[in-house]
């Protein structure tokens, strides 16, 4: 395959939205009349990157949700033994690995988890090696402990997980992850909004920074294609202080920002729609009477 179709093929799969990865694949599939262009080097790291990109939800054998995310990367172990050979035929072969596998952390709930990027099949290798750090252990528990308490209390049931890496030992850098996709295909449309938080705090103060960016793609397809997407950064660091739990300090904080995000998106909504979107409307329709809308009108 060429190298001008090959980038085509990458940038519909990183640009596919959040749960339609499937159906892109299928219509490429359709179209180049094979699935061949799966076993490109440069479409398997595409469909990693989406993974990422998207921070997806993986459910493993025992039913419990993981998030794939860049900061979980790890080294790829070996997966595939060579075959067996007679004895006397020489050396066998080195062992080798699946190109379409890759080994991911989720440390929010200490699982070490492979990914197969083709088949979506995910397989635990491990409990996750916890912080060295006794401290820090129980500083990134605790921010797991109030991120879940947050997200069960503001977020849709069952479309919404979070996660939780830390770096450092007496400062901590802790990356805060999470991953909302509310998804209704059957009826046309779907959304993720994802929210990444790095947070700064010296273990025993009183203060800490946030950094971070929030971003919304929503895609509404039914007898048509309309995709919303927005971006916040927060490049300017949001200083805090603790109150009480550190830990809970730092979540509310999180909570403020977007909440206060949510609040100016509805308000942009309202202004676009009050003051934008009705003059795109007609005044009558095509009959020139106004339209019946109550249901006796309907029925």
């Amino acid at each position: 395959m060429s190298d001008s179709k090959t980038k085509a093929l990458q940038y519909f799969i990183q640009e596919a939205t959040v749960g339609e990865l499937e159906y892109i694949i299928d219509d490429i599939g359709t179209i180049v009349g094979n699935k061949d262009f799966l076993q490109q080097p440069e479409i398997i790291q595409a469909l990693r990157e989406y993974q990422e990109r998207h921070l997806n939800h993986q459910t493993l054998p025992d039913g419990t949700k993981v998030v794939v995310t860049e900061k979980g990367r790890r080294e790829t172990e070996v997966t595939k033994e060579p075959e067996p050979e007679a004895e006397g035929e020489g050396e066998q072969p080195p062992a080798e690995t699946d190109p379409f596998e890759f080994t991911y952390v989720d440390e929010a709930r200490n699982i070490k988890f492979t990914l197969n990027v083709n088949s979506g099949e995910v397989k635990v290798v491990n409990d996750a090696e916890k912080h060295h750090d006794e401290a820090v252990q129980g500083f990134k528990e605790q921010l797991v402990e109030s991120l879940d308490k947050y997200i069960a209390g503001h977020y849709k049931e069952l479309t919404t997980l979070g996660t939780v890496s830390v770096e450092g030992t007496d400062q901590i850098t802790a990356h805060i992850e999470i991953s909302c996709h509310n998804l209704n295909h059957k009826n046309f449309w779907g959304g993720e909004w994802l929210s990444r938080w790095t947070v700064t705090h010296t273990l025993g103060s009183s203060d800490f920074e946030i950094t971070g960016r929030i971003n919304i793609h929503n895609h509404y397809f039914e007898q048509g294609n309309i995709q919303f997407e927005l971006n916040k950064s927060f490049d300017s660091p949001t200083a805090g202080t603790v109150s009480g739990d550190a830990a809970e300090s730092i979540i509310a904080a999180i909570n403020k920002l977007e909440e206060n995000y949510q609040v100016s998106l509805e308000e942009m909504y309202e202004e676009i729609s009050d003051n934008h979107m009705k003059n795109l409307r007609r005044k009558l329709p095509f009959t020139g009477k106004n339209f019946e809308w109550g249901v006796s009108k309907l029925m």
